[in-house]
């Protein structure tokens, strides 16, 4: 088995009982699952160590057990297995969302910055997590310009990107879309997702496009990136419906 399996069956285990034992996880793991192996207790204790770093675990069971390997879920944790949040310590779920909710349109640079924001966020580094995010942030904003404006040329792309703010873009596409014929759901959700993507690409671009300095804490990038995947969704599905390409969810 690999991590990516691995990950979900350890968050189960700790749902179940959190307050526990490395070898508690492993040993239940082992029990439910075919397709584990010997070999995968290794890859068990590296999920459970990457939990421990995120703020997820902590060391320690009760008072006469305050060491591990005795690990216990956070109050944190517990928060994040009850709202089912999870997914934001789950780099390869993360990623596997994102690219459900664009039906696998998502652009590489986009989903290559989200991936490596949720990377920079579980080595504690928040502040260079929402950068990452706001470029991503940025990088649709110019995608929806270019559909929206019918511009797809290399040069102006360039232009985008270095002479216009996230706001100008926001703008942009603002007053391309009014001029389109929406569906009803699509236009209801514009100006709340646009505003989310403009705020997002706006913390880390000042108005005139240079880079803006930035705070961070753990619940605030968690909580960007846990909107992120809605706001692929809708950015992506506006660009379909541009692109005369948009197709219903398949069933």
């Amino acid at each position: 088995m690999d991590k990516a399996l691995l990950r979900p069956l350890v968050f189960d285990a700790l749902r179940r009982t959190p307050q526990t034992h490395l070898h508690a996880i492993e040993n239940e793991i082992r029990q439910r699952s075919s397709g584990y192996e010997r070999g995968d207790a290794l890859l068990v204790q590296e999920v459970v160590w990457e939990l421990l770093g995120q703020g997820v675990l902590a060391p320690g069971k009760n008072s006469l057990n305050l060491h591990l390997p005795f690990v216990h879920v956070t109050e944190y944790g517990q928060r994040c297995l009850e709202e089912g949040v999870i997914v934001a310590h789950d780099p390869d779920g993360y990623v596997a969302r994102l690219r459900a909710e664009t039906r696998e349109a998502i652009a590489l640079d986009v989903l290559e910055s989200a991936r490596d924001a949720l990377l920079a966020f579980h080595h504690g580094l928040f502040r260079v997590s929402l950068v990452l995010l706001s470029r991503a942030a940025f990088e649709i904003l110019i995608e929806l310009c270019r559909a929206l404006e019918g511009d797809g040329d290399v040069a102006s792309a360039h232009r985008h990107r270095d002479a216009v703010s996230p706001a100008g873009l926001a703008h942009s596409v603002r007053g391309a879309a009014a001029q389109r014929t929406l569906p009803r759901a699509l236009a209801d959700e514009l100006e709340g997702r646009l505003s989310e993507l403009e705020t997002l690409a706006r913390l880390a671009h000042t108005e005139a496009g240079g880079p803006r300095n930035l705070t961070a804490d753990r619940e605030s990038t968690l909580g960007r990136l846990l909107l992120f995947p809605a706001q692929c969704r809708f950015a992506y599905t506006l660009l379909e419906e541009c692109r005369g390409t948009r197709r219903e969810p398949s069933s």
